[in-house]
């Protein structure tokens, strides 16, 4: 359908932003996150760029106004969702004694909630016949302890159990899996995985050593295409073996 569209959250920078330029080789793309300028830059880097759109919106203190928002959108540009990625995710790294309603809020929005109301709207009647993949990205520490990432983990670990569920309840038209990255190196992480003591600390626990944006971004593509129409339901670890420890 030439109308047909992938969304891709948190497209600004990092994982979502490899994967807009590089599935929009193959596919129209919407990017979606909260600073137009930054999505812009990134829509001015993927193939054809003219052919992509931009859905600028705060998913972690808009939770309210997403579903108009993206609603009034789609109807604006007269498109459909065919595929749905969610980058999208944020952290804060605190002992839970230290976290507030505010933090908590913050992270569960972006990295669940949000989500849960953009589906809303892709499974209404005028999109619901097109949607055909859900990825979302979930996170290692969702099912390995880690010392200050409790609430981060806790909302990761929604993902990992709504994946199960949706799974169920859109097949066989949809499939629906999580990838679960280790340590990633990304322009937000470097510094602390390449330039201190404690990222080569980090990185001593992972038989193959860190992850690279690609290694993800990869596998991302992988679940879009039609070699993955066996695989719903799951959550993908990939952790260059960490998780084997």
């Amino acid at each position: 359908m030439t109308n047909a569209f992938t969304l891709i959250t948190g497209a600004s920078s990092g994982i979502g932003e490899k994967c807009a330029i590089e599935h929009s080789q193959n596919r129209r793309i919407i990017l979606s996150g909260r600073n137009y300028e930054k999505l812009d830059v990134v829509r001015k880097k993927c193939f054809n760029s003219d052919n992509h759109l931009i859905w600028c919106i705060d998913l972690a203190n808009k939770r309210m106004d997403i579903f108009h928002s993206l609603s009034s959108f789609l109807i604006e540009y007269d498109i459909v969702i065919e595929s749905f990625v969610h980058c999208a995710g944020i952290t804060k790294i605190l002992p839970l004694r230290n976290f507030t309603p505010q933090y908590v809020d913050q992270i569960f929005n972006t990295n669940i909630f949000s989500a849960l109301e953009i589906l809303r709207v892709l499974l209404k009647k005028d999109n619901k016949g097109t949607l055909a993949n859900i990825i979302f990205i979930s996170g290692l520490w969702s099912i390995r302890g880690d010392i200050g990432n409790s609430i981060y983990a806790a909302s990761k670990g929604a993902i990992n159990s709504l994946v199960c569920s949706l799974a169920q309840e859109l097949a066989p038209k949809v499939r629906v899996n999580a990838i679960l990255p280790g340590a990633i190196v990304t322009p937000m992480t470097e510094n602390l995985l390449l330039n201190s003591e404690l990222g080569q600390k980090i990185s001593k626990d992972y038989p193959l050593g860190l992850g690279t944006i690609e290694d993800i971004v990869n596998y991302i593509l992988f679940l879009l295409s039609d070699k993955s129409r066996w695989i719903t339901g799951q959550n993908i670890v990939i952790d260059g073996g960490r998780s084997t420890k």
